[in-house]
């Protein structure tokens, strides 16, 4: 399925020319090759007909995330209240913990800092908002991405730092 996924790339890329395929499928078999190298793939697989939900979701929470950061960074008060903010994870280790954790740091506002054991750390713009029900809306989105069912949550750490 990557390699199918990277051979389309080269195609889009290339404006479907026939003649860059002689280079392309040097390229996109080396490609494919440290990807599965760097990647190997894991126990987890993604639902295809989740992805244009999931995709959809991200796109508009993105934009309304931009939103409000342009927003608060252009008042004339400084609308922000930066900070690191812990929340436990329920998502099992391995790509669909790996890809909130990225995801979280795509949306503006969040940045994630660590993943240890089954706490993220966050870095966030305004930690008086609700961070953890901001998280807690994503995992949901990328567990239903992954067709997981999520596991209770548990204090990962029993000190806080905020």
């Amino acid at each position: 399925m990557k390699l199918l996924l990277l051979a389309g790339l080269w195609l889009v890329l290339t404006n479907g020319n026939a003649e860059a395929w002689g280079f392309g499928l040097a390229v996109v078999a080396l490609v494919w090759v440290i990807s599965v190298r760097l990647f190997p793939p894991g126990e987890y697989r993604l639902q295809p007909l989740q992805l244009p939900r999931f995709l959809g979701w991200f796109l508009a929470r993105s934009l309304v995330a931009g939103w409000d950061v342009s927003r608060r960074l252009l008042a004339p008060t400084l609308e922000i209240a930066p900070g690191e903010r812990q929340v436990a994870l329920a998502l099992p280790e391995g790509s669909p913990r790996w890809l909130l954790a990225n995801l979280l740091s795509l949306m503006p506002g969040t940045l994630s800092v660590e993943v240890q054991g089954q706490a993220l750390l966050l870095h966030c713009l305004d930690t008086r908002q609700d961070v953890h029900a901001d998280v807690a809306e994503a995992e949901r989105r990328v567990a239903r991405l992954f067709g997981l069912e999520l596991r209770p949550k548990e204090d990962p750490w029993p000190w806080h730092w905020s």
